[in-house]
């Protein structure tokens, strides 16, 4: 951003699969062993273009890649059985630095919210399962909202209920339609790059990219 003003960032805006939770790296590993237990190939193109997608969004480029050639409903739901058995069995993956940020945000008055394209049952049991839920005054996901990312709608709506500006408000992303829904949205977006790296045009558009969580107190420091 160059020679722009500093913002004043009230309040932080988490996405969630792939920024708090480790869970796209573990995502992307059943849809290969699941493709393969269903003897259905599988497209490293599919599974970049759906990050960040919600389930509704991502079933029509199924069908552009499968037609009528894999019963897709079976296949998808057969993916998103296996990983919340994982994720009950082994229970949710955090990200390196979430805890220490969640604390050192709530110890310095910052308000939080999450927003994410996953549905509302999955979103509380990992924020309860993970023991974090009591640091976010408002949770929006993709039942809540007509439009999803890159559609700037769940970020809007997360602001509203922290009673924030979008200005006021750093969004934490790691996947391109999150990181164009936070730009589209007037909000201070902020990359953590979990398996998909920026590109130069995207880099210039943004805040900060930030290497990982523990990257987000000292750029929030620089700005207090």
């Amino acid at each position: 951003m160059g020679m722009m003003e500093k913002p004043t960032i009230n309040a932080v805006i988490f996405d969630q699969d792939g920024l708090m939770f480790d869970t796209e790296r573990m995502s992307e590993g059943i849809w290969y062993r699941v493709a393969d237990e269903l003897g259905i190939p599988i497209y490293d193109e599919l599974l970049a273009s759906i990050r960040g997608m919600n389930a509704d969004d991502s079933y029509g480029l199924f069908r552009e890649y499968y037609g009528d050639t894999v019963d897709i409903r079976a296949f998808r739901e057969r993916k998103r059985e296996v990983f919340l058995r994982e994720v009950r069995e082994k229970g949710v993956p955090v990200k390196p630095g979430l805890r220490k940020l969640l604390a050192w945000l709530r110890e310095h008055g910052y308000r939080m919210a999450v927003a994410t394209a996953s549905r509302e049952e999955y979103t509380r049991r990992n924020l309860e399962e993970t023991g974090i839920s009591e640091y976010f005054a408002a949770v929006t996901n993709c039942d809540m909202v007509k439009h999803a990312k890159p559609d700037p709608e769940l970020f809007l709506k997360a602001a509203q209920m922290l009673g924030e500006k979008p200005e006021h408000c750093l969004v934490l992303e790691d996947s391109r339609k999150g990181l164009e829904a936070g730009l589209r949205g007037g909000f201070v977006t902020v990359m953590v790059p979990d398996i998909w790296q920026p590109t130069e045009e995207l880099r210039g558009r943004l805040y900060r990219v930030c290497r990982s969580l523990d990257e987000v107190i000292p750029l929030l420091e620089e700005l207090r």
